[in-house]
């Protein structure tokens, strides 16, 4: 496949708008490409116009590698792009455009090393499965789904493209997202006692949930992943300044390590609300909006080691300016570690989900399992979002040596 044509398929996939969701459109041109090259798929249709697509490659034995990412993209403001985000656009070794990084390059590189693969008649002693989920930046409804009919059945390793620049990550925090809203009474703002303050409630709760997360996480670090650690994101309430709010609305977002869990985490929120609830008037509730689990792999797996053999002279030949090192070192500072070496490709862990929480939900501890693709990840979930076309074109090479390696 030449350079052109290789553009073109993440120019394509680049100009499907799927910042919220309807990734049908999306994989029915990947079915199709797929088709011309005569490597036949299936797209597993879901509400809402939610698609996913599976493909396979190889003898349909063991092993079976899985290589995944998902179509779909986070919202965007239109106003905020120097450029069309929904025109791949290439400026100064960069492009850009609404999912260049996150993570349209990756699925892009998969596709194209599968073809080219197909195409140049490489023999697979075993089986390659590509999986292209929806949702993925919503509710991960396209994985949960496909894990549920068992599109992770005898798999021995998992790929996920999401962009990690020449990073490999084996582990990721889990997630819980909850909704808290406040019930109280409106009054005149000159006569407060006359109502029930929801906002002042809502508030004096997150503190109380912030100072028993913080100590909790503090008393249970994990060696991998660091702390478990809460925000808030969202926070809605009150009509006008002399009027006492009588609804209050926050969302927060928590990303949890093993030690310090799901479950723990959701059993300390319900407790502290049954006892506020208890003590003050109006009411508080509660909703889980998302609840996936860490997931840690293994660092020493057969997959990372021949990612590490066959990357690394890709890292070491690229070509890093002074800002790209500045940047790492900011990182470094903020993270408490270094997640970046121009000579050498670090295995960590890291904060962010993947579709690998609702892929491996029953192999969630030790599993071959690596985060690995183009793109800086520092880029991502932004206006004017880029990616680095020289890494792009290598990864589509990594790939290729990867599959034809780990399934020889």
């Amino acid at each position: 496949m030449q350079r052109a044509e290789k553009l073109k398929i993440y120019e394509k996939l680049v100009a499907f708008d799927t910042s919220h969701g309807h990734e049908r459109p999306a994989a029915l041109y990947v079915q199709t490409l797929l088709q011309t090259h005569g490597i036949a798929s299936q797209i597993i249709p879901m509400a809402d116009d939610h698609a996913n697509l599976v493909a396979e490659l190889g003898t349909g034995q063991a092993p079976v590698l899985v290589a995944s990412g998902h179509l779909d993209t986070v919202a965007i403001a239109q106003d905020e792009w120097e450029t069309d985000p929904f025109v791949l656009t290439s400026k100064h070794g960069q492009v850009y455009g609404s999912g260049v990084t996150d993570m349209k390059g990756g699925v892009a590189a998969l596709l194209i090393a599968m073809i080219e693969l197909h195409d140049a008649q490489v023999p697979l002693a075993g089986t390659l499965r590509l999986v292209l989920t929806a949702d993925e930046e919503g509710q991960m409804s396209g994985s949960r789904y496909l894990q549920s009919e068992q599109v992770m059945k005898q798999a021995d390793a998992l790929l996920i493209a999401e962009p990690t620049g020449y990073r490999v990550v084996y582990a990721n925090k889990g997630e819980v997202d909850l909704r808290i809203t406040a019930q109280g009474r409106a009054a005149h703002s000159s006569r407060p006692n006359f109502g029930i303050n929801a906002i002042q409630n809502l508030m004096d709760f997150l503190e109380l949930t912030k100072q028993r997360i913080e100590s909790q996480a503090k008393a249970h670090p994990d060696a991998v992943l660091g702390q478990t650690t809460s925000t808030v994101d969202i926070f809605r309430g009150g009509i006008q300044i002399n009027s006492i709010p009588a609804q209050a609305e926050a969302e927060l977002n928590l990303r949890v390590v093993p030690a310090y869990a799901n479950q723990a985490v959701l059993a300390d929120f319900k407790q502290l609300l049954s006892k506020f609830n208890s003590e003050h008037a109006g009411e508080l509730q509660l909703e889980v909006l998302m609840n996936i689990p860490p997931v840690i792999g293994d660092a020493t797996s057969p997959l990372i080691e021949d990612i590490l053999q066959i990357a690394t002279p890709y890292l070491k030949n690229s070509q890093y300016n002074e800002a790209e090192l500045k940047l790492g070192q900011h990182m470094q500072e903020k993270q408490g570690f270094n997640p970046f070496d121009p000579d050498e490709i670090v295995v960590m862990g890291a904060s962010g989900g993947t579709d690998g929480s609702e892929l491996l939900q029953e192999h969630l501890q030790g599993f071959p399992y690596a985060v690995f693709g183009p793109g800086n990840p520092i880029k991502m979930h932004q206006s004017n979002e880029s990616a680095d076309l020289a890494m792009w074109f290598d990864y589509i090479e990594i790939y290729k040596e990867l599959f034809q390696r780990y399934l020889g």
